[in-house]
């Protein structure tokens, strides 16, 4: 496996961090989706010499030989390709090697069975190499759970229904005007106009006596340098966010002073705690 030097220092600084003093890498994967996707992937189960991964709860690991890649602070994103996601998808278990870059095992299922596939930022994909993201990891674990039974993100919300992913929040045409009037010339800009990329479950959360919704999303695999969170009030029909992009944050919709930073706080602790 040709990995970088300087991804190479990452795992290993990873691994020595996550266990001797887990400053950073403290993200453990969720028991129901550990119970679903942990364990061996390989192209070739019987052949010790084959590339294989492990999803293991509180990190994801490429192996091969002697060499070894670690992603740690495992989250896994059933809406990570949003309300497109390809043929046979289930997840994206997502990990972090040092420096906030991302390394990916996308998980699908087939007639065959599970099988994963390997993906990341520019440098992991560069230093894994093309071989081995071409390529099917199958389980070594024997048989897996349906489909069916692995959570899937919930469609867009109806009017007055509960708010679940950041996308449905722009079937809300007070929320959708909001926003795009504060995106401003950003509106151009695909990932945000959609909200359609990686992303959590939204959130209730109070700002200074004020009830707003969380929502953060980011660009598909680009998150560290393609972001954004926002503060949405339905009572006041108001949006207010941060945008991290070509490297330069910036506030929308002219948040009062204590608004603003809790966008602030909200956006390090997404996006950037890690580091």
């Amino acid at each position: 496996m040709n990995f970088s030097g300087r991804i190479i220092s990452y795992a290993i600084s990873a691994m020595i961090i996550g266990t001797t003093a887990p400053i950073w890498a403290q993200g453990k994967l969720d028991a129901d989706s550990f119970k679903l996707w942990g364990g061996t992937y390989s192209t070739n189960c019987s052949d010790s010499t084959a590339p294989r991964l492990r999803v293991v709860s509180d990190a994801l690991m490429v192996e091969q030989g002697n060499k070894r890649l670690t992603g740690r602070n495992v989250q896994a994103s059933y809406s990570f390709y949003g309300q497109s996601p390809p043929p046979d998808y289930q997840v994206a278990l997502i990990g972090e090697v040092r420096g906030s870059l991302q390394l990916l095992f996308i998980v699908f299922q087939d007639k065959t069975g599970v099988y994963v596939t390997l993906d990341g930022d520019r440098e992991v994909q560069a230093a894994l190499g093309k071989p081995l993201l071409g390529r099917k990891y199958r389980s070594c674990d024997g048989a897996r759970r349906p489909a069916t039974t692995t959570p899937t993100p919930s469609a867009a919300a109806a009017p007055g229904e509960a708010v679940t992913n950041p996308w449905d929040l722009l079937s809300d045409r007070k929320f959708k005007s909001a926003y795009y009037k504060v995106l401003g010339p950003k509106v151009r800009e695909d990932w945000l106009a959609t909200l359609d990329g990686p992303a959590v479950p939204t959130s209730k959360i109070n700002v200074a006596g004020s009830e707003y919704v969380f929502a953060s999303s980011c660009k598909n695999h680009d998150c560290a340098d393609n972001n954004v969170v926002l503060l949405y009030s339905p009572a006041l029909g108001k949006v207010y966010g941060k945008v991290f992009d070509r490297r330069r944050a910036s506030l929308i919709g002219n948040p009062p002073a204590p608004v603003a930073a809790e966008l602030d706080r909200l956006w390090v602790a997404t996006y950037r705690q890690s580091r």
